[in-house]
């Protein structure tokens, strides 16, 4: 009777929990059924918002084009460098003269970069399903593959290259069909780490790709830009339909044209003088950065191994992506503000990759864990004082041209720019200090803010002292300016 009664008890129980298993799962299916409409209002919310956007910026189109005049690209700057100056043959290393003073640290004489961002967030959230009915672009940069959907039903035609014409064809391409699209870059931008120069370059060779070097495809670069969050307009002239994309710096080498007190760079050659252009614009579109956050991921190619030694005998292997000097090769010299000192803060504060880390940093790492803050700033500032061939970049380029850290890295000579910009990027992800470039009338050095009391040439800057670490200064120690440099006229460049 016992074991009857238990058996009983235990039917009850399981229907019990069967019940209130039963309840939890309508439960949990009707919070995902809730859900699930919840994202689809939001995202028709979004897509009326932004088909709004579309219907507005194509009825400018129609009419609001103004003749304005093109401006010559900017040139960089011609600067006579000063050769460098070795220690030794100068002067003993008996005592330090703190000849740099807070004179230098006042606003006049101070560039503040600013920090790289994210990029730009698209007008808003898109949304699109692959139901089949897609075409796909292949693209291979710097031997990465990027692939693009485009509709099957694309067949995006410019009926005429006037007003009427272009704002047709915008209304056509933001009727909902190249969603997939506008998705497929925005993945890959997030996807392969580009930056926004290598994100207007890929959506600039897909669309080349897929419509050729035609007016579709300009109007394609703009239309995907400007859905992306970025500030463009465009111009045409009789023949031709021209992208400008507005940039936080200013951009040596391209054309561009004023509007609203800022410099739209033209993308593509043109040798007008004067281009139709259209004003519209789309709510929070934001401008190109320069700076790179995050390296782009591409595909990994090295090069031939190098050896440095420094006369110290501090001896590491190096090997870099080539298609990451590759790309490297192509990216855009730029400053902010008219400012042309500040045209080295791009390539300071631009990353080094994660082969680089893991290979030369553990190197470098190893070799400076046992010495003091001083001594480790020390060694790897005459690691990059003799084991790197000095040449000045007229001699090697007959021109001037930056290094980026890992192609002073690559390449055989480099000047004094090219050791502040690798000996900045070292210290700072080595030893976690800060450091400020200092630029002399055709000279640059560096300064680090240690965290112990270290002697030697310094200035201030806020309420950190950094004390003068000059990699062209062969052989000199921590602390010392080179001959000739006049520390009242040195401007800082803050990273």
């Amino acid at each position: 009777m016992k074991k009857y009664f238990l058996l009983l008890l235990s039917f009850a129980v399981v229907l019990e929990l069967s019940s209130q298993n039963n309840e939890f799962k309508e439960f949990m299916q009707r919070q995902r059924a809730e859900y699930r409409q919840f994202v689809a209002d939001r995202q028709a919310e979004y897509d009326a918002y932004r088909k709004k956007q579309n219907e507005q910026y194509a009825e400018f189109l129609r009419s609001r084009w103004e003749i304005a005049e093109t401006h010559a690209a900017d040139t960089i700057v011609k600067i006579k460098e000063v050769k460098p100056v070795v220690y030794e043959e100068l002067e003993s290393d008996s005592g330090y003269v703190e000849a740099v003073n807070n004179q230098i640290a006042v606003t006049n004489a101070v560039a503040f970069i600013p920090k790289a961002e994210s990029s730009p967030k698209p007008i808003a959230p898109v949304q699109a399903k692959d139901d089949g009915n897609s075409k796909q672009v292949l693209l291979s940069y710097y031997g990465a593959p990027i692939r693009i959907k485009f509709p099957n039903t694309d067949t995006l035609r410019l009926r005429s290259l006037s007003e009427d014409g272009i704002a047709q064809a915008w209304k056509t391409v933001s009727e909902g069909q190249y969603d997939i699209t506008i998705k497929s870059f925005l993945d890959a931008r997030n996807n392969s780490k580009l930056c926004d120069w290598a994100y207007l370059d890929v959506i600039e060779q897909v669309t080349q790709k897929n419509y050729g070097k035609t007016n579709e495809a300009v109007l394609m670069q703009t239309y995907l830009m400007s859905q992306s969050g970025y500030r463009v307009r465009m111009a045409m002239s009789e023949k031709q339909l021209y992208m400008l994309v507005a940039s936080k710096y200013d951009i040596y080498g391209l054309k561009y044209i004023k509007l609203d007190n800022t410099k739209f760079y033209i993308i593509g050659k043109s040798g007008q003088e004067k281009l139709k252009i259209c004003s519209a614009k789309f709510d929070n579109e934001e401008s190109v950065s320069l700076q790179m956050k995050n390296l782009p991921r591409l595909s990994s190619e090295a090069t031939p191994m190098r050896s440095f030694t420094s006369k110290k005998g501090v001896t590491v292997k190096v090997s870099c992506n080539q298609n990451l000097l590759d790309f490297f090769e192509h990216y855009p010299k730029s400053c902010l503000n008219g400012d042309y000192t500040t045209r080295w803060a791009v390539y300071a504060n631009t990353p080094i990759d994660n082969y680089l880390r893991e290979t030369m940093y553990e190197q470098l790492k190893r070799i400076v864990a046992p010495l003091s803050e001083k001594d480790a700033v020390g060694l790897l500032l005459n690691w990059v004082q003799t084991a790197f061939p000095y040449k000045l970049d007229d001699e090697v380029w007959g021109e001037d041209r930056a290094f980026f850290a890992q192609e002073t890295l690559y390449y055989p000579y480099c000047d004094c720019e090219d050791r502040s910009i690798l000996f900045s990027r070292i210290v700072r992800d080595i030893m976690k200090l800060d450091v400020v470039l200092l630029y002399y009338p055709g000279h640059m050095a560096t300064a680090v803010a240690f965290k112990q009391d270290v002697s030697g040439d310094y200035l201030t800057l806020g309420n950190k002292r950094y004390v003068v670490c000059d990699p062209t200064y062969i052989n000199a120690p921590v602390g010392k300016t080179m001959p000739g440099m006049n520390n009242t006229e040195a401007k800082i460049i803050a990273l």
